[in-house]
């Protein structure tokens, strides 16, 4: 048995790293025995058919994986325009479009990541680590509430295909609590991808079945040359604690720490935020986010530019799953599918992502050319104190994640608070010059005061998915502590001691 910590997206996939841990595995096995998991039990989130990028701390070095999706294209066997449905989301009134259907599907990444991982720092054999996931879609699970909300927000894009609408609903409508789903193509999948390796996804009979739900836009040769990449963290700092996060292909993390280093720049804050702190950290957003400018974009793939420029510069749906075990390892893993394209692989289960229908991930200069890593709002982060604490995060909701992230961070520097009190305390976004203000466990007196620190102000009171995603895990000098957005999305933290 290992003492250590699992964070996720549901209370299956943090229970599947949880028993992986009881089990003797590391947190490398954990992270990836809750992100299998996840595919089963949230498609609408994440995909063996989307991609993620993991920062970890394995043997004392730290390390971004990058398996986030790349262009298709390589010898094209369809060209011309693409025509794309457009389907709008409501996210707590917050509507969003996006792009769906074949032409939307860009080339997965999740799987050469999680088993390359596996394969270079897992302690368990893959078969006991994957064995959670292919129970659960074999003999099925039963829906919890949270799921029920989180697959009805994509209703109508899982009704497009009857594959994809069987992965959510119980054929009339989306499963209800309660009810059992079960996924034996996907169990399938994943026992052949066992016992066979990434190569039948890459190459083999899934690979064609990828082909076909894309209709020829994603090749075979696109398949065959993706590789994960393994790159070296973007660092940075705040109030003496040290930030590891990724660079390529991310392009939260430039932005975060630039927000960061101005609210240091502009002196301590106080524990518990007032009004004028909460007016600081939105400035603060819209600072970093003012980085974000087609140089950036274009540049944020040379290597080493995105370090030099913060040197220089004065002061889909997504989940994460966050993990820590006894021997020091922590593993901050945030992956997506998009909102899906609606399609599945033919006779596999496995969703596909719709990230060619997502024009903010989409790279700057001339995005058709194949085999290009696509841009993302993930951004997986370590922070240790130097001392005795040590935290590996990441947040879902895309346009979100560097707004809760930064905010996570305030509350366990700043204010001192743990994992679960951190992602718990009510949070702000500003967006395109709107703050938007989290009223859910706020008092109404300070709701109406936070709505004079601008003119354009949107107030959200239900506590649902737009603020919703973090997940926390800690290791301290005596043990762990877990946290997880469990009222905004349904997450789930579980601490094996």
């Amino acid at each position: 048995m290992q003492r250590g910590a699992c964070a996720s997206g549901d209370s299956y996939s943090a229970d599947a790293g949880a028993a992986i841990l009881a089990a003797g595995g590391n947190a490398v096995d954990a992270a990836v025995a809750a992100g299998l998991m996840a595919c089963v039990t949230l498609p609408t989130m994440t995909s063996l058919g989307g991609g993620g990028i993991l920062t970890m701390q394995v043997d004392g070095r730290i390390t971004v994986v990058d398996c986030f999706a790349t262009l298709p294209g390589l010898n094209a066997r369809r060209h011309g325009e693409r025509e794309l449905d457009i389907v709008t989301v409501s996210f707590d009134g917050v509507e969003l479009d996006f792009q769906v259907r074949a032409p939307s599907i860009a080339v997965p990444g999740t799987v050469a990541g999680l088993w390359e991982v596996h394969r270079r720092h897992g302690k368990l054999p893959l078969a006991e680590v994957a064995a959670p996931a292919i129970e659960a879609a074999r003999d099925g699970y039963e829906a919890t509430s949270s799921q029920t909300v989180a697959f009805s927000l994509l209703d109508e894009i899982f009704r497009m295909t009857p594959e994809a609408w069987a992965l959510v609903s119980n054929g009339d409508a989306v499963v209800q609590p309660g009810e059992r789903l079960r996924l034996p193509e996907l169990a399938d999948t994943l026992t052949v991808l066992v016992a066979e390796g990434p190569a039948v996804f890459y190459e083999g009979e899934i690979a064609t079945a990828i082909v076909e739900a894309s209709e020829d836009w994603v090749t075979p040769e696109d398949l065959a040359a993706y590789r994960p990449h393994f790159r070296e963290p973007l660092q940075g700092s705040y109030r003496g604690c040290s930030l590891h996060l990724p660079a390529m292909p991310s392009v939260t993390g430039g932005v975060l720490l630039t927000g960061l280093r101005a609210l240091e720049a502009g002196g301590p804050l106080p524990r518990d935020f007032d009004v004028a702190t909460w007016g600081r950290i939105a400035a603060a957003m819209d600072h970093g986010a003012a980085v974000r400018t087609p140089e950036y974009e274009e540049r944020l793939f040379e290597d080493g530019w995105l370090q030099g420029m913060l040197a220089s510069t004065p002061g889909g749906n997504t989940m994460h799953i966050s993990t820590a075990d006894s021997e020091g390892n922590l593993v901050a893993y945030t992956t997506t599918v998009g909102e899906s394209a609606g399609m599945t692989a033919p006779g596999t289960g496995v969703i596909m992502n719709n990230f060619l229908g997502e024009e903010d991930i989409l790279p700057a200069g001339p995005w058709r050319e194949p085999g290009r890593r696509m841009m993302t709002s993930m951004c997986p982060t370590i922070l240790s104190d130097g001392k005795d604490r040590q935290l590996a995060m990441g947040s879902a909701g895309s346009a979100r994640i560097k707004s809760a992230l930064l905010q996570v961070i305030l509350q366990a520097v700043d204010s001192d608070r743990s994992p679960r009190d951190a992602v718990l305390a009510p949070r702000v976004h500003t967006e395109d010059g709107t703050l938007y203000i989290e009223g859910y466990g706020r008092p109404a007196v300070e709701v109406e005061a936070l709505r004079g620190l601008r003119d354009d102000v949107e107030v959200l009171d239900e506590c649902g998915f737009f603020f919703g995603g973090a997940q926390v895990v800690e290791r301290h000098a005596t043990g762990f502590r877990a946290g997880a957005d469990e009222e905004r999305r349904g997450c789930a933290a579980r601490v094996v001691e």
